[in-house]
């Protein structure tokens, strides 16, 4: 849900909010703020004040610490200029502050001693009506996209896309957002999308999808668009219905042992005729997403693109193999999944891109512990 107007407005709103820091820090830059805000309201659509109030609420609280003093300071030089500008500005900030209450309380004080006259969407936005949810995903099944489409007062639309990478602990690794109809950007990314689903999903199942995925640690690195995003994305959350179901597993040990007794009863098994050599691929299943059907090249790359971490049970000559014991078992696994011959030749590329490399750390980490002679 990506485009070039992502990456300008994001760029816009970190300058916008700097210009409020430095306020703080006794450098006057009320004329510049002022225009910038002045700018989002003109331009028509809501999305353009609410990225400028999420970026607030990231600079003031980075990576999601509570740091009182630092949110405290940007509120109080935002505070200090008395315009219908600013007011607007705090009103959507405090709106989705729904983390701070005391901040959040502090704004709203602020907005009604002003009582300045506001566009009727910001006083309307506890009303706002979100009315569909999907999800894209690919069919490996590394990333689900949770679409939520929202009607804003006076009939603005907008849609909201969150990442969820099951790569990474599942967790929300990007977001974006455009101001248009969900049918319209749904349809824009279906031109470009191949290898994608889309499924319907109840606005209850939505807002519990995301939540886990917002409460799981972040391991991955900083989109630009996603700081821009967090706090509307949170507040988006708290719009939603509660009662959903939360994400099913891929799959449990007693499917993953039937698949490796269906995998290890063809010719394409056959080097492989230990037991640790089904020990280890059962801990492969573990890796990634978890779903044994399903390898991208991004998941080959996490199972045995790092430091191998084998259970000490496995022998070294057995742990070595992973990469061939992959080359011989993704086909098999893909043609059970239904994934088409290009994306599996892509995936067994990653595998034997990375078969020497990670021989080479098994061998390095078994001298380190001392486990050559591990049998």
């Amino acid at each position: 849900m990506s485009d070039k107007r992502r990456a300008d407005r994001a760029k816009q709103a970190r300058r916008d909010v700097r210009r409020a820091k430095r306020r703080t820090a006794g450098t006057s830059t009320d004329t510049e703020l002022t225009d910038a805000i002045r700018s989002a309201l003109a331009g028509g659509h809501p999305l353009n004040l609410l990225s400028m109030a999420s970026m607030v609420i990231h600079v003031g609280k980075p990576d999601r610490r509570r740091d009182e003093t630092h949110l405290d300071n940007i509120l109080t030089g935002l505070i200090g200029v008395r315009n219908r500008e600013t007011t607007a500005l705090l009103a959507v900030t405090a709106e989705l502050l729904v983390d701070d209450p005391a901040q959040q309380l502090r704004c709203r004080r602020e907005v009604a001693e002003r009582g300045e006259h506001l566009p009727r969407w910001i006083t309307a936005l506890p009303q706002v009506d979100v009315y569909r949810a999907v999800r894209r995903t690919h069919v490996f099944r590394d990333v689900d996209e949770v679409v939520i489409g929202m009607r804003l007062d006076r009939g603005h639309e907008l849609t909201v896309a969150i990442r969820i990478d099951h790569n990474m602990l599942s967790t929300v690794t990007d977001a974006a957002a455009v101001p248009e109809p969900i049918d319209e950007a749904l349809a824009k990314v279906a031109e470009t999308s191949t290898d994608t689903d889309i499924f319907e999903m109840t606005l209850a199942d939505a807002r519990v999808w995301t939540e886990d995925a917002l409460n799981m640690p972040t391991l991955s690195p900083k989109t630009d668009e996603w700081p821009l995003y967090r706090a509307l994305v949170r507040w988006l959350v708290g719009r939603l219905p509660e009662g959903g179901e939360h994400r099913s597993p891929p799959g449990d040990w007693k499917s993953g042992k039937e698949l490796c007794d269906g995998f290890f009863a063809t010719s394409s098994a056959a080097p492989f005729t230990g037991s640790s050599h089904r020990e280890l691929l059962l801990e492969l299943f573990e890796t990634g997403t978890g779903d044994p059907l399903r390898w991208s090249a991004a998941r080959v790359e996490q199972a045995i693109g790092g430091t191998p971490h084998s259970e000490y049970s496995i022998p070294l000559e057995v742990a070595l193999d992973a990469p061939d014991l992959l080359r011989a078992f993704i086909p098999y696994a893909h043609a059970q999944s239904g994934i088409r011959d290009e994306l599996t030749a892509r995936t067994l590329a990653m595998v034997e891109s990375l078969r020497t490399s990670y021989k080479r750390e098994v061998l390095r980490h078994a001298k380190y512990w001392g486990l050559d002679d591990v049998v």
